[in-house]
């Protein structure tokens, strides 16, 4: 964890499939994370080494032998414990915030609010200003509900 910090280098991570809220929030706070529902340890752990990331898991494969990865185990069941052990470990800034999307992992951009006319409802339309969306996936994204709910849930939590 140390390098990390000194480096000032942002952490990627590879996270199992037992832990899909957790990448969620890693992404919705801005980290590159990788994360298949479907996924075989040993596949994790090629992507992970492949890909300079950090395996994030819950599975007890990761405890028995040294691999050639970082490997963050997770005791805890509940999300609010594991973004706090994810932060003990490598600190989480919010800075990049919102900057990925949550459903495939690639960075969003914004985009003029008249190429999204037919693509959001039409309350969102005349109610917002501002759009992102996913350079991947298509998804567009406002500064809605959700935004404040996940911002205050961060809070809560000490992010």
């Amino acid at each position: 964890m140390l390098l990390y910090c000194i480096m000032n280098f942002t952490p990627k991570f590879a996270v199992d499939k037992m832990l899909g809220k957790l990448a969620k929030w890693l992404r919705l706070l801005g980290y590159d994370t990788f994360y298949r529902n479907k996924i075989k340890p040993a596949t994790l752990l090629s992507i992970a080494q492949s890909d300079d990331r950090i395996i994030v898991t819950r599975n007890h494969y990761f405890l028995k032998h040294p691999f050639p990865v970082p490997i963050l185990f997770l005791k805890a069941n509940a999300l609010e414990q594991q973004l706090l052990r994810v932060n003990e470990q490598y600190p989480l800034q919010r800075k990049k915030a919102f900057s990925r999307c949550p459903l495939c992992n690639n960075v969003t951009t914004s985009i003029e609010k008249e190429y999204v006319e037919r693509l959001v409802p039409e309350y969102v339309f005349n109610t917002q200003e501002h759009f992102h969306q996913c350079i991947r996936c298509g998804k567009i994204y406002w500064n809605g509900t959700h935004l404040q709910k996940a911002l205050a849930f961060l809070e809560k939590i000490g992010l």
